[in-house]
């Protein structure tokens, strides 16, 4: 089956972090047997590296420093779009659409599916309406908000859904969001994400003490990870908050924050307020090559996710399906799909979202409790392995992808 793929982030060069998880749908389609097709917006940080999958870059503005849609650029902190946006958007939407006419033209698609809703579902539409090849659409979070927020978006991806076939979603608020745009609950899909179980295998996993060597960390001292991009729905700083208090129960405990974005100075600035900030190691992005080294790095992963004030929220953030492929204990708030994942003191620990207290006490009693940890983490990656990776993702979407065809 030949697939195109209408994607507006995915990783750039081999190191990328952005987009990871699209990269891993599309190798995981092509593993199968599939013939996949990326079509992506231009950007000037792009380098070929090896990939199964056929990458088909368009460029929609000139020069190319004026380049803003996609890889989370367009919006401020996931939560407006730029005005530059909204000027931008007709380029990227013609852009788009001729390349898809264009590779068709050589490469006749069975299927195209579009991820995000908005920006990349109005041409895949329109694509698919001139040419009668089925759509998919899949919603990842920012997608449904700003959707919801802004009455002429809501309208477009109403159309988009009554001209696809399926629509998927990876948490219950992105479904019912789907619902209240238009899309029909038979056609809608809740599908959790997955991960790598090879790739995170804490049978292969370096020793710790070399990432923490190299970032200058104690061999010994309890490390907690976050990773992610940092901006207001991550939460970041509730695990801050946390940490003085996390200190009167485990004085040595020190917290990496990996990951880089508009919050990253303001969550400084609060660690330097609250006293803590030589207990915090801001890291910076992370290469995707260098994720499990963080994650085997660590003593437990945090994900304190919240609402934020706009009412933007993550679907399922897929660092927590990483973190349990490397069989970490995870704490993460009870928001979006992540309770789809973690069951609480079975394969994690939930914790009300914005409470820094409750946060810091289920940390504390997992430091001092190893063989909770231990018991925690190998059933969080036995369901990887069962269940919440990426070949079984792609199973779903042949199934979605062959009944498309049959109408």
């Amino acid at each position: 089956m030949r697939v195109c793929l209408l994607a507006s982030t995915y990783p750039r060069f081999q190191e990328d972090g952005a987009g990871r998880f699209m990269r891993s749908i599309a190798e995981a389609l092509a593993r199968q047997g599939h013939d996949v097709h990326a079509i992506v917006p231009y950007h000037p940080a792009m380098r070929p590296y090896p990939t199964p999958v056929h990458m088909h870059p368009f460029r929609y503005v000139w020069p190319d420093r004026w380049a803003m849609m996609g890889y989370a650029q367009a919006m401020h902190s996931d939560r407006a779009l730029h005005k530059g946006a909204y000027v931008l958007a007709p380029l990227f939407f013609t852009s788009a659409f001729f390349k898809m006419l264009s590779l068709h033209s050589r490469h006749p698609f069975d299927v195209v599916h579009a991820h995000w809703v908005i920006p990349n579902a109005p041409m895949a539409a329109l694509f698919s309406r001139i040419t009668g090849v089925p759509l998919i659409v899949t919603l990842h979070g920012s997608d449904i908000f700003v959707a919801r927020k802004n009455a002429l978006l809501g309208k477009i991806a109403r159309l988009c859904f009554q001209q696809a076939q399926a629509m998927t979603a990876c948490s219950p608020h992105l479904y019912e969001g789907a619902l209240a745009l238009g899309a029909q609950a038979q056609q809608t899909h809740l599908l959790l994400w997955g991960a790598d179980p090879d790739r995170f295998d804490p049978r292969q996993a370096p020793p710790r003490s070399v990432l923490r060597a190299q970032l200058g960390l104690p061999e010994d001292a309890p490390l907690v990870l976050s990773l992610g991009r940092l901006v207001k729905k991550k939460g970041v700083e509730y695990l801050i908050r946390a940490l003085p208090l996390l200190q009167e129960r485990v004085p040595n405990v020190l917290v990496v924050v990996a990951g880089d974005g508009p919050e990253r100075e303001p969550l400084e600035q609060l660690a330097t307020r609250l006293g803590v900030r030589e207990h915090v190691r801001f890291v910076g992005t992370v290469g995707w090559q260098a994720v499990p080294a963080y994650l085997h790095a660590s003593d437990i992963f945090v994900v304190p996710s919240v609402v934020d004030e706009s009412g933007n929220l993550d679907g399922l953030p897929t660092t927590i399906l990483e973190a349990m492929a490397a069989a970490k204990p995870i704490v993460a708030s009870a928001v979006a799909g992540i309770p789809l994942v973690i069951e609480h003191e079975k394969t994690g620990m939930l914790v009300p979202q914005r409470d820094a207290h409750a946060l810091a006490n289920v940390v504390a009693d997992l430091l001092h409790d190893s063989e909770k940890c231990r018991r925690l983490g190998q059933a969080a990656r036995h369901r990887v392995e069962t269940e919440l990776n990426w070949d079984h993702v792609a199973q779903f979407f042949v199934k979605l992808y062959q009944e498309a065809q049959r109408g």
